[in-house]
């Protein structure tokens, strides 16, 4: 357990996986803080912003409404007396001028209950309350405690069968002793507001996921920047051939192993052949062409099938992930022929010899190298016998 432990950490020890965990947390908790801030201001803002207009409606039927309504409303007969009549006008009016959604009156008689008085919807709705119709069972809490001179007013919105509302109970007074002589419930839909808060509790989330990879993707593209000058980290590249250099190679060999990502990595070792003889004999320059060309030959025939890197003088090495024997033997054909296309006309006997292994479960990458460098310098002593048996005919 404990080597597992150590295992599983050693990823998190790169210094681009840290910046994009402390990107990601940083990007979280601001992104909860905003949203939280947001969230409930405009809500509360939102609440408030009802509240006022409850408050503006209620100060105008406190003065409008006929006090004797209370009294004198008791049942279906009196819809047709001009009390009732001039209520519902008053109640007309105001839904006019506002969006009001739903305004009725109401009040407790003799015997305890509470009934309807006036119901500002209109006479053939299917939810019309006559004067004198009790009140539902579920409401009169609310109605008990506007008649003891309360006023109700609602911290969020409510979800009901007839919809998502913003309801209020205000107590309505009399004129003379400013006693609670009965009750109006104030109502606006609040579907709206309701969906665009439930959407944005929904989607938060999706939208600080999102976030928080984009946070990653860019955090790990600025921190190579700022550590790689002109996006080039100049510690690992091979000025030469422009290829990564050795010590890309051992981090990047470092990383793989830290991951335990080994397993069917290929590994081609290619060493040039008498690049000493053409630096004697045609000068450094005509070594550097030579180390160039065979660095474009190499990059050409691996295209992005894997990385190619300058290791030493003129050794190269060629990460292949996911690799098979068959690529591997394509991979070498290629070179060959690639370079072959590509080499200069010169009088000495140039040309890369090839090594390459696949690793196993059981290898590590420094003993699947060292296997693909036993076999470049066999192929390598091959073709030095090979050469001298051809001068020696000649």
């Amino acid at each position: 357990m404990l080597f597992k432990r150590n295992s599983m950490s050693r990823p998190i020890r790169r210094m681009d996986v840290q910046v994009s965990i402390f990107t990601a947390a940083v990007v979280t908790v601001s992104c909860l803080c905003v949203f939280a801030v947001h969230y409930f201001s405009t809500y509360h803002d939102m609440i408030r912003s009802l509240n006022d207009r409850v408050l503006a409606i209620y100060d105008y039927l406190e003065d409008s409404l006929d006090r004797e309504a209370f009294s004198q409303l008791r049942s279906i007969e009196d819809m047709n007396t001009p009390l009732y009549q001039d209520s519902r006008q008053i109640f007309a009016n105001v839904k006019q001028a506002t969006d009001v959604r739903y305004l009725y009156t109401a009040t407790q008689i003799e015997n305890g209950d509470f009934i309807y008085l006036i119901d500002g919807l209109p006479l053939e709705a299917e939810d019309f309350r006559h004067p004198g119709d009790l009140i539902e069972k579920e409401i009169i809490p609310e109605l008990q405690r506007a008649m003891n001179g309360e006023t109700i007013m609602p911290s969020n919105i409510k979800e009901t069968e007839w919809g998502k509302i913003f309801i209020a109970y205000l107590p309505i007074h009399s004129e003379q002793n400013n006693d609670v002589v009965g009750v109006v419930g104030i109502e606006f839909d609040a579907a709206k507001h309701y969906n665009t808060y439930k959407n944005l509790r929904l989607f938060t989330p999706i939208i600080i996921l999102g976030t928080c990879l984009l946070s990653i993707v860019f955090a790990v593209i600025f921190f190579r920047r700022i550590s790689n000058p002109l996006y080039r980290d100049m510690a690992n590249t091979d000025h030469l051939t422009q290829l990564k250099n050795r010590n890309a190679y051992l981090v990047d060999t470092q990383n793989l192993a830290a991951l335990h990502t080994v397993s069917d990595i290929g590994i081609l070792v290619a060493d040039l052949n008498n690049l000493k003889t053409v630096n004697d004999e045609l000068g450094h320059d005509h070594g550097d062409t030579y180390l160039q060309v065979s660095a474009q030959a190499l990059l050409k025939a691996v295209e992005r099938n894997g990385t190619v890197y300058r290791i030493g003088g003129d050794e190269f090495a060629v990460l292949v992930p996911h690799a098979d024997e068959k690529m591997m033997k394509k991979l070498e054909t290629t070179i060959h022929l690639v370079f072959s296309e590509s080499k200069p006309d010169w009088s000495i006997n140039i040309g890369l010899a090839i090594g390459w292994y696949i690793c196993t479960d059981k290898d590590t990458l420094q003993s699947a190298f060292n296997q693909a460098d036993t076999l470049m310098y066999k192929h390598k002593k091959a073709e030095h016998q090979k050469n001298n048996k051809e001068d020696e005919i000649q």
